[in-house]
This record gives structure tokens, C-alpha cells and sequence, in this order.
């Protein structure tokens, strides 16, 4: 009976074996070291993992990651739960951190005023007189900024094994494809270092070696935990799966498989290293790409849902709840001690003076370190597009706690080129086409001052430069001085408001200006200054030969511009406002005229993925007797699409167009995502020669249907346009239009 009763109590303890195993002490438990693979956006699954292995009470004592598995891995590592990560990924934008510049809004005013016109935003560089093209199509500093910011608010150190759990990133030396693992340093730029996928972003240097994206070398570093002293190793692989040849149509998806190659011939070899106690997670995300991070959080519940398929496997290491508060106890960030700044150093290697640099700083002395704030700060120097990077770290010296920050001036070059085109078709033989050339200088001296060169072939030839000269540091005041001409063609309409086009002239005009200007934050400025224009216009279409009409002008110009749009391309918030005055002047000889004012805007209000806009315009002459010089043009795209650009041309004319557009198809645009647009606009408007005629029952109308593109190299606008008096258009325009 005893031996009875002994082998029942046997088989009920080997039944409740796994259970009982479920509930280790700290002494008794094994060390469980936990692996996190790239993936791209596909990565947020590790949050759904952690989730699980915390609710379970399933201790990490130590962490490897490659690429988003890194951004995971050390977020986690220094200090944040996987509901904080959870709300991180929520709340980050995507569009901002993985753009090119810094975000529209933390833009000097003078950068906004490049998006002026339609040059496309992608720059070509000039080095030493070479044409140079970036080494890959995004900065990543936003992104190194944002992980900076998170990761002060939790820990300063620089040794990844004082973290809470200590950490490793790994990345791959560009140089010889081998695996670099990073223990140590600023853990923002190693994070950032891991996931830098080449092509898209530009190699990150650090001490002396060029690193890109881990997964080329090291994908699921196993043997980085196991060296680290793991007992037991969770795998968690978010590996993009490899492509099939049909599936291999786009650049994104020639990207995706290169990235993978590697990476795959790596992985399988380091899995097959597993031991049976070693637990493998791979969640099911075939709808999640490697680049589709506006899906980022639709992530995390495929990886709690593949960690909840073998929690019986996992539940042999979970603790009970006295054991699992010791574990958080020892693993939690002690209470963030925030230093009080003693020093800052400036580590900076362009012909940008340091004081403009510390002008844009509001750390003081003396006063607690600011993380969240310095962050807002250095992306404003970043904004200044003189910098290639804009990044920081805090240093110890002799018992003091400061700040060092680091700026490197542009790898391109602080000379670039930037190019336009326009293009429309009426479907009667006649078309219009518009080429631009920019050419920017910057940083010609210590205090930013610039040079800049536009010019401008097709319907409007022209060539225009500016020299501007900030005269503080924090670039509140400013001289500037310009010159340019150019030839253009003005039709003349008849007086009676029919729009007959009665001939065309042709206009010569050269200029100079020199002037200042204020600058009120990044929103707005204000600027004056004299013009001095020589010209002539001579009859061209419907005239007889008659000598050209010789001017000379000077007048006082001012000038008006408020920018708040959060983007050029397809703006769902903001403004935008213009408003020019030009009053003529007897000085320097010049030649009696009339006075002119402009105003125009943009206000845009969206919802969802919808955005209506308003555009008003307006133009008038005054004072003086008008002539074609003072001609206010319409026609183009939303200038009543309808009509040819210039088509319409009358000393005082005004337009107020009532624009839609909706994104059918694309995330926010940045690394291969395309976001399309459909739209349309309903315009109304006109020009008239004399003041007695304007009048509201004789506005043209135009309307138009468009797609919108918004490539990485700006937008791209292809659609048609209907009108009144059976006009028609069809426009191709390649470039910024708001």
C-alpha cells in the first residue's frame, strides 16, 4: 500500500513538473540572455514579446540586437517597459524622424524660402569643383536626435553594461563586412548605427570606422548573448522573408531582397546553434514590410500572439512574484538623478562660427539638463541645413557634468545644385514648358551668410542671385543684396473683358536691390529695401515694328511672408501668406510709374486623409499709369488651370481657388513609401485693365482633376484642366507649388 501510494505521489509531482519549474527563485534560475533580429518596421513585434515575457514574469538579464531589434533592445535595456515602448511607437512620427531635414516647422525661415518655386528638395552637391551625390537618400539625425532624447530621460552612462540590462547593438563594418559589436559610447548612435540601411541612410562613422545596418553582417546574434554569459537564449527573428523572382518589381523590393541576402546566409547558421532549452519566436507579420512603419504598432500583436505559442516552453523560466519584484528591484533604473550642466563644448568642424552655434542653445549654466528641450534646440540647428549632423553626449570631467555638442558640416558639401520642371499641353498644338537651376552657397562666412542663384529657361528666361548676410548669430537681422533679368512675354487683352488677346509683348528688364530684413522666429519676415530696374519692352505678336520702349525705374520695396506649413509637398496644416508692396520713386533718375501691391495664401484644414484648401490672390496698380511691366499674370496649374501660364494678363486681377486632395495609397512619405494623392480644384477669377471694370459677374472659371505624387524626390502633379470658354489644359508639374 505504502509503494502504491508512493508511485501516485510520484506520477502527480512529475505531472506538475513544468508548473512547478514555471514558479523558479532568483538563486535557482538560469541566466536568459534575449535576441532581437532586424527587420525594418516588422521589428515592433519585439514589443508584443516583451509584453508577454513580462506579464509572466520571465526575466532578461541580458540583450542583443540588430537594427530595430537594437532601437528595441536598447530602449528596453536602458530602462523603459514594453507598455512604454508600446506608447513610443504610437506616438513617434514616422514622417518626421525618417525625413531628410529637419522637420518643416523647426526650419530657419531663410530654408522655408527654398521651397519657394518648383525645384524639386533633392540636392546635388559641389566638392572641390566635383559633382557629389549623397551616400544615402536620408540623414538619419532626426532619428538619432529622438533616441537621444529617450535615452537621457533614462540613463547617461556610456558603459551599455551599467544599463539596467546590459546591452549590446551590432552593426557592420562597411569596410570589410564584418560584424562590430557595440557595447559601449553614446547608445543613440549605436542604435542608430545598427539600423542604417545602406542606400537610404549614409554610413555612420564611429571611432574611425564606417558602419552600416548589422543585419548584413549579423541579422540574429546568437553568439553575441551567448558570449555575454546566457544559459538560455530567446530568439525572437522578424527577418524580412525572401522575395520570390515575381515578386522583385521596384526598387523597394530590389532593396529588400539585397538587404536580406546576407542576412538570411547568416541567420540560418547561427540558428542551427540553438540548444533544445533555447526557445525561437517567429511572428507571423506577411502583411508588414520592411518598410512600412505607419503599420510599426500593428505589430506588436502578432508578436505577442507567436510568444503565446510557446509559453508552455517559456513558463520553465518564470518566476514567483516575490523573486520577479527582486528581478525588477535589480534590473530597475535607480530614480534619474538629472545633472546640473556645468560646461558646454562645442565640437564643430565647419566654417559655421561656435557663437551661432551657442546662440541656438537655451541650456545654461548652472540649471538642470534639459534632454527634451536640448533635443528641440539642436533640431533647429539642424534646420539650418549647414550641418550634416547635429548631435550631443554628456561628459564628466574632473567631478563637473557637461554637454558636448557635435556638429560636421554637410558631406556634400556646403555648395549644391537643385533642379524644376513644369510642363503644359493645351490639346490644340500648343504647350509651355518652365526648366529651373538653383544653385546655393552657404556658409561663406562665420556668421551663415549665403549666396544664392536661380535660373530659370522656357516661357520666362531668367537669372537671379542674391548675397544675404545675417548680422547676428541668432539670425534676427539681416542685409541683403541681389541682381538679376531676364526676358518674358506679356499678352495684351482688350479692355471690353472678353479675354481676346489683342498682341504680345516682349519684356527686357535687368535690376539690382540691396535692403534688410527682419526675421521673427522660424515663422516669418519682414524686408525692404530699394530696386533700382532698367528695361525696354518691344511689340512682338499683332504689332507693327515699332522701337522698343526704354525704362528706368527705382522703387521702395517691401515685403511680407508668413510660412507655417508644416510641408510644401501636400500641406494638411498651417500657412502660408505673401503680401508685396512696390511704390516708385523719383531717385536716381528713375522714371515716374505706378505703384503696385500682391497678396497671396494658402490654408489648408484636413481630416483623416483629406485636406481642402484655400488659395486667395490679389494684384493691383495704383498711382501712376500702368503699362505691361505691371501686368498681373493667370493661367497654370491653380492659376485657372485652364488657360496656358500667362494667358490672361491685366493690371489688377484676383483668383480664389478651393483645392482637395485625398491620399488613396502610401503611408507618409519617406524611405521607399510613395504616397498618391487624387485632387481636383474649383478656381474663379480674373484680370482687368482698368479699376471701373472689376466686377464679380465676369469671373472665368477653371477646374481640374489631378494625381499627385510624392516621390522622395519631391511631388509630382499630372492632370487636366477644364474651363470656361471651352478652354482645356493637360499639366505634367514636377516640384513644390504651395
Amino acid at each position: 500500500m505504502n509503494k502504491f501510494v508512493a508511485t501516485i505521489m510520484l506520477f502527480c509531482v512529475m505531472a506538475y513538473y513544468p508548473q512547478a519549474k514555471a514558479q523558479l527563485t532568483e538563486k535557482e534560475r538560469p541566466k536568459i540572455g534575449l535576441v532581437l533580429s532586424g527587420g525594418g518596421a516588422r521589428g515592433a513585434a519585439h514589443v508584443g514579446v516583451l509584453k508577454i515575457l513580462e506579464e509572466n514574469h520571465i526575466p532578461i538579464d541580458m540583450i542583443a540586437g540588430t537594427s530595430f531589434g537594437a532601437i528595441i533592445g536598447g530602449l528596453y535595456a536602458s530602462g523603459y517597459s514594453a507598455d512604454d515602448l508600446e506608447e513610443i511607437l504610437k506616438n513617434i512620427d514616422w514622417q518626421e524622424t525618417l525625413s531628410n531635414s529637419a522637420p518643416r516647422k523647426q526650419k530657419s525661415f531663410r530654408r522655408k524660402k527654398d521651397d519657394d518655386g518648383f525645384l524639386i528638395k533633392f540636392k546635388v552637391g559641389l566638392k572641390d569643383g566635383k559633382i557629389k551625390l549623397p551616400s544615402g537618400l536620408i540623414t538619419p539625425n532626426n532619428l538619432r536626435l529622438s533616441f537621444a532624447q529617450l535615452v537621457n530621460e533614462k540613463t547617461q552612462t556610456n558603459d551599455f553594461d551599467k544599463l539596467p540590462i546590459p546591452f549590446r547593438a551590432v552593426a557592420t563594418n562597411l569596410e570589410n563586412g564584418g560584424e562590430v559589436i557595440l557595447k559601449n559610447g553614446n547608445l543613440a548612435s549605436a542604435m542608430v548605427a545598427s539600423m542604417t540601411v545602406p542606400a537610404l541612410f549614409p554610413p555612420v562613422e564611429l571611432n574611425g570606422v564606417l558602419l552600416v545596418d548589422g543585419g548584413i553582417a549579423n541579422n540574429i546574434p546568437i553568439n553575441v548573448v551567448r558570449d555575454m554569459g546566457a544559459d538560455i537564449i530567446i530568439v525572437v527573428d522578424v527577418t524580412t522573408p525572401l522575395l520570390k523572382k515575381e515578386e522583385i518589381t521596384s526598387f523597394a523590393s530590389v532593396l529588400d531582397q539585397l538587404t536580406s541576402l546576407q542576412s538570411h546566409k547568416n541567420a540560418d547558421k547561427l540558428i542551427a546553434t540553438l540548444k533544445d532549452q533555447d526557445i525561437l519566436i517567429r511572428p507571423q507579420l506577411d502583411d508588414i514590410d520592411f518598410v512600412d512603419f505607419d503599420l510599426a504598432t500593428d505589430a506588436i500583436p502578432k508578436g505577442a500572439e507567436a510568444t503565446l505559442s510557446v509559453l508552455d516552453h517559456l513558463r520553465n523560466y518564470s518566476l514567483d512574484q516575490v523573486s520577479w519584484n527582486n528581478y525588477l528591484k535589480a534590473h530597475s533604473q535607480e530614480e534619474q538623478q538629472i545633472p546640473t550642466i556645468d560646461f558646454v563644448h562645442i565640437n564643430n568642424n565647419s566654417d559655421v562660427s561656435e557663437q551661432l552655434i551657442r546662440s541656438h542653445i537655451k541650456q545654461s549654466y548652472g540649471q538642470k539638463f534639459d534632454a527634451a528641450q536640448l533635443s528641440r534646440d539642436l533640431t533647429e540647428i539642424y534646420g539650418l541645413e549647414l550641418f550634416e549632423e547635429v548631435n550631443y553626449q554628456t561628459l564628466n570631467e574632473n567631478g563637473k557634468t557637461g554637454l558636448e555638442i557635435k556638429t560636421r558640416k554637410r558631406d556634400g558639401g556646403e555648395d549644391y545644385f537643385r533642379f524644376g520642371l513644369a510642363i503644359q499641353e493645351d490639346f490644340e498644338g500648343e504647350s509651355d514648358f518652365q526648366l529651373a537651376v538653383g544653385f546655393t552657397n552657404l556658409t561663406i562666412n562665420s556668421y551663415g551668410g549665403e549666396w544664392q542663384t536661380l535660373f530659370k529657361l522656357g516661357q520666362e528666361f531668367s537669372l537671379f542671385t542674391e548675397f544675404y548676410q545675417p548680422i547676428d548669430y541668432k539670425e534676427k537681422y539681416y542685409l541683403f543684396a541681389n541682381a538679376g533679368g531676364g526676358k518674358t512675354n506679356r499678352n495684351l487683352l482688350s479692355d471690353n473683358g472678353d479675354g481676346t488677346i489683342l498682341g504680345q509683348v516682349r519684356i527686357s528688364e535687368f535690376g539690382t536691390q540691396i535692403g534688410a530684413g527682419r526675421n521673427f522666429g522660424r515663422w516669418g519676415t519682414f524686408r525692404a529695401g530699394i530696386r533700382k530696374t532698367f528695361g525696354n519692352v518691344k511689340g512682338r505678336i499683332g504689332f507693327p515694328p515699332i522701337p522698343k520702349v526704354s525704362y528706368d525705374r527705382t522703387k521702395f520695396v517691401s515685403e511680407i511672408y508668413i510660412d507655417t506649413l508644416d510641408n510644401t509637398q501636400f500641406p494638411t496644416s498651417g500657412a502660408v501668406v505673401e503680401l508685396v508692396s512696390e511704390n516708385s520713386l523719383s531717385w536716381l533718375g528713375g522714371d515716374s510709374g505706378a505703384d503696385t501691391v500682391e497678396f497671396g495664401g494658402y490654408f489648408p484644414f484636413s481630416w483623416g486623409k483629406n485636406t481642402i484648401g484655400l488659395r486667395p490672390m490679389f494684384a493691383t496698380s495704383y498711382n501712376g499709369n500702368p503699362n505691361e511691366t505691371n501686368l498681373f499674370p493667370l493661367g497654370g496649374f491653380m492659376r485657372l488651370t485652364a488657360f496656358a501660364p500667362g494667358q490672361l494678363t491685366g493690371n489688377h486681377g484676383g483668383l480664389l481657388t478651393a483645392i482637395y486632395y485625398r491620399r488613396i495609397s502610401g503611408g507618409p512619405q519617406y524611405l521607399t513609401k510613395t504616397p498618391i494623392y487624387l485632387g481636383g480644384t474649383v478656381e474663379a477669377g480674373n484680370v482687368w485693365n482698368r479699376w471701373e471694370d472689376v466686377s464679380l459677374t465676369d469671373l472665368r472659371w477653371s477646374s481640374s482633376v489631378f494625381v499627385g505624387i510624392d516621390t522622395i524626390l519631391g511631388p509630382t502633379y499630372l492632370g487636366i484642366g477644364l474651363g470656361s470658354d471651352g478652354a482645356t489644359a493637360a499639366f505634367l508639374n514636377i516640384g513644390q507649388i504651395f
